[in-house]
């Protein structure tokens, strides 16, 4: 795909993170780095062309099912960081904080419950912003 491709991917996946996260957080993580030279723009771009503008952005799973395999998989590596962001999008994708905190409990078998135990901390300090 040329570079008109990734412009309309960019400009897509701007617009999925915009509706998660706010017009805030995608200024301040990703659209003003990706607009940058160094390698976190390089990160910033393939997180708005690749991972937003394509994945989060294709037709077979709304973006309630999306947040939730999201935070099954971003707990079940323990990736706290993201699973913070990732409970703030899934708010904005229309999950409730009940169903949040029940995604955690769902995971405790596959992941364990240290690994559990710090999602759910993540998880609870995130819906308490």
């Amino acid at each position: 795909m040329g570079s008109t491709g990734n412009s309309d991917r960019r400009a897509v996946g701007e617009q999925v993170v915009r509706e998660m996260f706010g017009e805030e957080f995608l200024q301040k993580n990703l659209a003003a780095a990706a607009d940058g030279d160094g390698p976190g723009a390089d990160m910033a771009r393939l997180a708005l062309e690749q991972c937003f503008g394509e994945t989060w952005a294709r037709p077979g799973l709304d973006r309630r099912s999306r947040s939730l395999v999201t935070l099954g998989v971003l707990m079940a590596q323990g990736h706290q960081w993201e699973i913070r962001n990732h409970v703030l999008g899934g708010l904005g994708n229309g999950l409730t904080a009940q169903e949040l905190l029940e995604a955690v409990v769902q995971t405790i078998p596959y992941v364990g419950l240290p690994a559990a135990g710090q999602a759910m901390g993540t998880v609870a300090r995130a819906l308490d912003e």
